[in-house]
């Protein structure tokens, strides 16, 4: 899949408004756990203070921290490549926020790590998180969204960015490793374009045969391609397993998924 520069959306004013503005537009994130159209919940822990950096940091565990919540991961079975057994079948997930930032881990077992500096393996452990970007009535479809409803993508895989890209380093014996981070955006099936502005960073450790993952990124900002964390929003998950062979729509998922702020 060839991936191009994101050109505006062009949704209109009343959405711009509605991105803005969510409660005058009469929706509300969380009506969907009414509705059964989303859960579990992922509460997001306030927390005082920055952020550690490593994923293993006893902030993660510890009394007071953010509370895991274990999400079972489905076959991938609505568009080809269809995917009825995917190898990572539940991932845990964790999320805080401060006054101005918001982390979100993703922790899964995984026995071997698939990673590749060089960009030369093909198939290497993947993860990524998906929001709608403005509050609807109907959530887009979990598959990159849909026309009219676009969706802004995280995405981690385990191999080094462009040669002089900062923090990026794969040492094999290191654990801890700074790896390619994306920010991206959907409208549908085969319309995956990077973003000029890249906004989210993050870090992931291989340890004990398991995945931890740290996305981060500020609550809000100015992209008008970026999802704002000003109150509960929905979430789908995404894990590619490498060592048996997942790409694109091979893989894990879970969604939509309820991320309460507040």
């Amino acid at each position: 899949m060839t991936k191009k520069r994101m050109k505006p959306f062009g949704l209109g004013m009343m959405v711009a408004l509605c991105a803005l503005f969510i409660s005058s537009c009469g929706v509300n994130v969380e009506d969907c756990l009414q509705d059964e159209s989303c859960g579990p919940v992922i509460q997001v822990a306030s927390h005082d203070g920055t952020f550690p950096a490593n994923p293993y940091d006893p902030f993660w565990d510890g009394e007071g921290g953010p509370v895991p919540v274990k999400v079972e991961l489905g076959p991938q079975m609505i568009t080809n490549p269809k995917w009825p057994n995917p190898s990572t079948r539940e991932v845990v997930v964790r999320a805080a926020k401060n006054n101005s930032s918001i982390v979100i881990m993703l922790e899964w077992n995984d026995a071997t790590r698939d990673s590749n500096f060089d960009h030369s393996a093909l198939y290497v452990d993947r993860a990524a998180v998906m929001f709608p970007i403005t509050a609807n009535k109907e959530a887009p479809l979990i598959t990159m969204g849909e026309e009219g409803k676009p969706v802004n993508i995280w995405q981690w895989k385990a191999v080094g960015g462009e040669r002089g890209q900062p923090g990026v380093r794969d040492n094999p014996n290191s654990q801890l490793i700074f790896q390619t981070i994306e920010d991206l955006n959907a409208e549908g099936f085969s319309t995956l374009t990077d973003q000029r502005q890249q906004d989210v960073q993050g870090v992931a450790e291989w340890k004990n045969n398991k995945w931890r993952l740290v996305f981060n990124r500020s609550l809000t900002n100015a992209n008008a391609d970026d999802v704002q964390f000003k109150q509960s929003v929905l979430i789908a998950i995404a894990v590619w397993n490498g060592s048996n062979k997942e790409l694109n729509g091979q893989k894990g998922i879970a969604g939509w998924l309820l991320l309460k702020l507040g």
